[in-house]
């Protein structure tokens, strides 16, 4: 089984990025739509465009959770059966935010690379980007 692991260091509190990753709107704004809600054992989903082989449905379960430090959540959709888990730690200027994607099988190589070049790009601009958004909201 192979694994994602996408680190980068993002320049806002972490309280900041924990609300962009927890509240649906700002998750909509980085991410995809959804219905997520911040509870564990909530069922939930990411909808996106269909592609060849996917219906653009990501079914989730959020599995574990530690405010401002650890979301945790199933990732079903497009063949791949996965556990995708987000930490947050404090840096003197700004957070740390770690993303781990665990549970690939071998067959899964394609949507694996697909996923892991996504994961860079949606933490490393579209999630600062959001951040951004919500700092501009709150004014």
């Amino acid at each position: 089984m192979k694994t994602i692991h996408v680190t980068r260091r993002l320049a806002y509190p972490q309280e900041m990025v924990w609300a962009a990753l927890t509240d649906s709107q700002h998750i909509e704004k980085w991410l995809m739509p959804n219905d997520f809600r911040p509870k564990v054992g909530h069922q939930f989903q990411f909808l996106t465009k269909p592609a060849p082989g996917f219906d653009g449905i990501v079914d989730c379960k959020v599995l574990d959770l530690e405010p401002q430090s650890r979301l945790a959540f199933s990732w079903k959709g497009g063949g791949i059966d996965t556990k995708v888990t987000i930490f947050l730690s404090p840096l003197e200027a700004g957070t740390e935010v770690q993303l781990v994607q665990e549970g690939f099988k071998v067959s899964n190589i394609i949507p694996r690379i697909i996923l892991g070049q996504g994961w860079k790009t949606i933490i490393g601009k579209k999630l600062p980007t959001a951040i951004d958004g919500m700092a501009v909201e709150a004014v």
